[in-house]
This record gives C-alpha cells, structure tokens and sequence, in this order.
C-alpha cells in the first residue's frame, strides 16, 4: 500500500535515485576509479554518477565518464540495471558497456585516482554492481 498525503487526497510517490555505471575494458585491463568521498572513500569503483532529472542515462554515462577520468566514451550497449543492493547512495544502477574514443586519463570530481588494472592486481572494490561486473570480468564470464 502506497503511502498518502494526511492533508490531501493523492498518493505519495518517492522517486528512486538513478545512477549509471560504465564499464570499461581494453588490453586485458579494467578501468577504475578511486572514490575521494564517502561513502566508499578510499576504495576502488567503475566510474558512475547519478542521472540528472533532465538527462538521458545514455548522456548521464559518458558526461560522469567524462567528469571522473577525463576520458571521452562511447556506449557499445546496455549490460545490466542493478537494483539497490548494498550502502551506495543509488536505488537503481544502469550499467553500460563503453569504449574510450578520446580524453587524458586524469582524476577529478569525487574521483582521487583512475587506472587500469589487469586481473592479478585488482584492488580493494566497494558497491555491489563494481565487485559483481568486476568480479565476473575477472572471472572470464
């Protein structure tokens, strides 16, 4: 049952904060980046952002791409939409599997670090969809 408004007469929605995620693989390497912020300060993740009320998911992805690494990407196709899971700020992840077609790779925004990293070195990972992608990545599947 969905809540109402004691002072009037319609139903209360609560809108679920959307983030979105891009996966990124190249030369047996994925990319990452070092969150600078809670929650998850310190650990390592796919770049991911929220999407903005006026924005479609597909901008979302590469703008926060953009935002994070410095890099510019390129949506090669929809992965997986991840319910919430875990202690991150997001109710649904859209994750999206991107190419690099430009950009430095630098570090900016909530983002302490951002590198490549091969199957034997992975770091220490925080949020749900990041260890299950990466996680099946370096699994082969």
């Amino acid at each position: 049952q969905r809540p109402t408004c004691t002072e009037c007469d319609y139903i209360v929605f609560h809108d679920p904060k959307v983030a979105v995620l891009a996966f990124i693989t190249h030369n047996e390497s994925v990319l990452l980046v070092k969150r600078a912020i809670d929650p998850g300060a310190g650990k390592w993740a796919c770049p991911a952002g929220f999407v903005e009320h006026d924005e479609a998911p597909t901008d979302a992805v590469v703008r926060e791409l953009q935002e994070e690494t410095g890099l510019i990407g390129k949506i090669d196709g929809l992965l997986e939409v991840f319910p919430k899971k875990d202690e991150g700020l997001a109710d649904i992840v859209i994750v999206y599997a991107v190419s690099i077609v430009g950009g430095e790779l630098q570090p900016a925004d909530d983002a302490e670090e951002v590198a490549w990293f091969s199957r034997e070195n992975l770091p220490e990972l925080v949020f749900f969809p990041s260890i299950t992608l990466v996680g099946r990545w370096s699994r082969g599947e």
